[in-house]
């Protein structure tokens, strides 16, 4: 059988019946931890989906006041609030019999015919903290819970009634280089200040009935692996060993023989200020290029960063169906980007654009349906990126005053209590 199957080539043949007498020998070991892997894999899946099933999800909108006159920085704090829950390591226990998972927030903006929405989607328990931080920031706004409007559409699309497009954006180069943040954007002289959200709410303003456009942004906290990634970048760029150096002096850093020694010579002590003015030298040989990439990834990983997960999904009715606006909204994330830096990609995985190869309308038709669902599910993407707070309030705002805005539902008054000086009627 094996001769046949290989055509008589000796090397196949011998390459295979080796590793068949080498089974017979190993099948009665190997064959259990392999049956006890495959149960152990299933049972982490179970506990942990039974975990997430449980999560009691709450949908809040978020309203403002006109002419609001905060910055991305008040956002920057709310999304720093968002961090709070981070375990910081769940537990053995917590992670393989409790099924426990880190818990993370979507923040959604849903454009439909014409109008903005601003959402917060997150459990039940983290509710009081999420509010107390917009309030904070944004005394004036108005919170309250509504319906998913997610559920208003089909279960399934697409279908005979609507199409879909949709996409996951990521980024190009590793997690700790920066996108373009709002203080590049930012002016001293208010008219010419420009606010990043302004595109994306002028290209929702101009969609028509039944059109939609949604985007989820998904954060889930995380720890500081990533930052000593970057540290490990600059310190590459530096040309810095990052051994690190055999310690020497008095005290418990001596090695046994400096101990021995002690009573006949002082003990060797590292030239610190030799090594300060190298790194000194080593700072100002940098190029341009690299000076600029070492702070802007000392600036990033300097504060708290999230697993992202960034989904964009376009609907309308099937023969209403128009790419527009979808290339408006991909370039809301363009203006992101920089060259020596980071920028914005779409995931070729996920792209619900055309494919190549065989079965390309099955293949196509299989990736509308699994982003839809994905974002009907909070499904965080294979491919996570991470952002800092600084990086998602430049994504993720409420419109700044001087920015026409007549399209975003808002606060029609502000609140406030009534005069002290008021007078009262007795009854």
């Amino acid at each position: 059988m094996i001769h046949f199957l290989f055509g008589g080539i000796p090397a196949a043949e011998g390459i295979v019946l080796a590793m068949y007498d080498v089974w017979k020998q190993v099948w009665w070991f190997a064959a259990p931890l392999m049956t006890a892997f495959i149960c152990w894999e299933f049972y982490v899946f179970y506990i942990r989906y039974k975990f997430i099933v449980g999560i009691r999800w709450k949908l809040l909108e978020i309203k403002v006041p006109k002419n609001i006159l905060k910055t991305p920085k008040a956002m920057e704090q709310i999304f720093a609030a968002a961090h709070t829950p981070y375990s910081y390591g769940l537990r053995w226990g917590e992670k393989y019999i409790g099924g426990k998972v880190e818990y993370w927030m979507s923040f959604e903006i849903v454009g439909s015919a014409g109008e903005s929405h601003f959402y917060l989607r997150l459990p039940a328990q983290y509710r009081n903290l999420m509010e107390s931080a917009i309030y904070a920031q944004y005394p004036n706004a108005e919170i309250k819970e509504v319906e998913d409007y997610v559920k208003e559409m089909p279960r399934t699309l697409p279908n005979k009634k609507f199409e879909i497009y949709g996409n996951e954006q990521i980024l190009k180069t590793p997690d700790y280089y920066p996108i373009r943040t709002y203080p590049m954007f930012e002016e001293s002289v208010e008219e010419r200040r420009v606010d990043t959200i302004a595109p994306l709410l002028e290209a929702i303003s101009r969609l028509k009935e039944e059109e939609q456009v949604w985007i989820q942004i998904m954060v889930r906290p995380t720890g500081d692996a990533w930052k000593k990634k970057g540290e490990e970048a600059v310190n590459k760029m530096l040309g810095v060993d990052e051994k690190k150096p055999k310690k020497s002096g008095p005290g418990l850093g001596l090695s046994l023989g400096e101990m021995l020694r002690a009573p006949f010579e002082h003990p060797s002590v590292e030239p610190i200020k030799e090594k300060r003015e190298e790194f000194k030298f080593k700072m100002l040989m940098m190029t341009p290029g690299q000076k600029e990439a070492a702070d802007a990834i000392g600036i990033k990983i300097a504060k708290l960063g999230f697993e992202t997960t960034i989904r964009f999904i376009y609907v309308d009715h099937r023969n209403a169906f128009s790419r527009d606006n979808v290339a408006a909204v991909s370039g809301y994330f363009r203006q992101f980007n920089t060259q020596n830096l980071n920028l914005f990609r779409p995931d070729k995985l996920t792209m619900t654009a055309a494919v190549h190869g065989l079965f390309i309308k099955t293949r196509l038709n299989w990736r509308k349906r699994l982003i839809w669902d994905h974002y009907r599910d909070m499904i965080f993407n294979h491919h996570n990126s991470i952002l800092n707070i600084e990086e998602l309030a430049t994504i993720y705002h409420f419109p700044i005053i001087g920015v026409e805005s007549t399209y975003l539902e808002k606060v029609e008054s502000r609140k406030g209590g009534p005069p002290a000086t008021l007078p009262m009627m007795e009854e």
